[in-house]
């Protein structure tokens, strides 16, 4: 942070690195869908990828961008019935997270 930077320029570097850092953060997400159940011991999948989108989303709502935050969301509520549930996800839940994932890459280009 360069010392006359103001809070107002601090908060559009950091929204402007939120959006050009989101496509790796939703791919990573969907790089962990497509894991093995197992393929991490210390954390179920269902459980890492609800608190990727959690993380993602919580980002989203407090950098103001409603509508990404909209998009993550229908995924988030996806993954967190399914992690309170100790369940794993299904293929249509699968595929209601990745088109949230992809609604939100969607809403990212045109920002």
């Amino acid at each position: 942070m360069a010392p006359s930077e103001t809070y107002e320029q601090r908060v559009t570097a950091t929204r402007k690195r939120f959006i050009e850092g989101l496509p790796a953060r939703t791919q990573a997400i969907s790089d962990t869908l497509r894991e093995a159940e197992d393929a991490d011991p210390s954390e179920r999948k269902v459980r890492k990828i609800h608190r990727m989108l959690h993380d993602l989303a919580g980002n989203a709502a407090m950098l103001e961008y409603t509508e990404i935050e909209d998009c993550l969301r229908k995924g988030l509520h996806v993954a967190e019935d399914a992690d309170n549930n100790g369940s794993t996800l299904s293929a249509d839940e699968v595929r209601i997270i990745e088109t949230a994932l992809a609604d939100a890459n969607d809403v990212v280009v045109k920002i």
